[in-house]
């Protein structure tokens, strides 16, 4: 079995009058839900209005819900992609037939923990990380014009991080009634530190500056809230969020 270790730390920034990043966890101590493991969650909104505030909520508790307490398989990774295919299909219905959440999107990456496996389903242009040793390593692929860019290689990483065009998403939840996440699993080690992030984090940090942070300050509530304050002083322009779990063997 695996000790999980978790944090995580949301901030407006210093720009933002609204936050619309989400996130949240369940680690069941139930031994009847424990059978489905442990899932985290986190969501940037889309279109800087309230209704971005609703949809990052909603899909982060409504999947957390679905996964758990819905009439769905047994069988995880199905339990999963159903579970998230019923988030996507509620924030869908909310954006047409609510005025007020016309049109609401956001991103949403999951990450399940079950036993020495991981499960990652992933919508949109917030990341999933992976600290390994002494290397980051992003498990999910950005649905934005700069990701798919990049993997073309027509821009590098830091052309990606000033381009007028960076937030433009090419797949959010929200889009439609169905939608088919990326999917994504692996066997966890001991010691891995699995990190998740809106894209604000990155907005005034490089890949490389937020290895050297979790290697050298690790991932307490301390160091997560001394990391957005670097962030903020460094500007601000987006609102941040970063989830942490650390999987060591007991």
């Amino acid at each position: 079995m695996e000790a999980l270790k978790v944090h995580g730390l949301s901030d407006k920034g210093m720009v933002r009058h609204n936050n619309e990043d989400y996130f949240g966890w369940y680690v069941p101590k139930d031994s009847g839900l424990s059978r489905f493991g442990s899932l985290f969650a986190i969501s940037d909104g889309v279109g800087g209005s309230s209704a971005g505030e609703a949809a990052s909520a909603e899909a982060v508790n409504v999947l957390l819900q679905e996964y758990y307490f819905g009439d769905l398989t047994e069988k995880i990774p199905d339990r999963l992609k159903n579970a998230f295919q019923k988030t996507a299909l509620h924030v869908f219905d909310l954006s047409i037939s609510h005025a007020s959440a016309r049109n609401m999107k956001c991103t949403l990456s999951t990450l399940l923990l079950k036993q020495n496996r991981f499960f990652i389903t992933h919508v949109g242009d917030s990341k999933i990380l992976l600290l390994r040793g002494n290397e980051l390593i992003q498990l999910t692929k950005d649905h934005s014009l700069v990701g798919k860019l990049m993997r073309l290689g027509l821009l590098s990483a830091e052309e990606a991080r000033v381009h007028p065009n960076k937030n433009i998403l090419l797949k959010a939840v929200g889009d439609g009634p169905l939608l088919v996440p990326d999917f994504y699993s692996g066997m966890i080690e001991s010691g891995d530190l699995f990190c998740m992030i809106t894209d604000g984090i990155l907005e005034h940090a490089t890949h490389e500056e937020l290895k050297s942070f979790l290697l050298e300050q690790g991932c307490s509530q301390e160091a997560l809230v001394e990391l957005l304050g670097e962030l903020n002083r460094r500007g601000g322009q987006d609102n941040m969020t970063i989830l942490t779990v650390k999987a060591d063997k007991t």
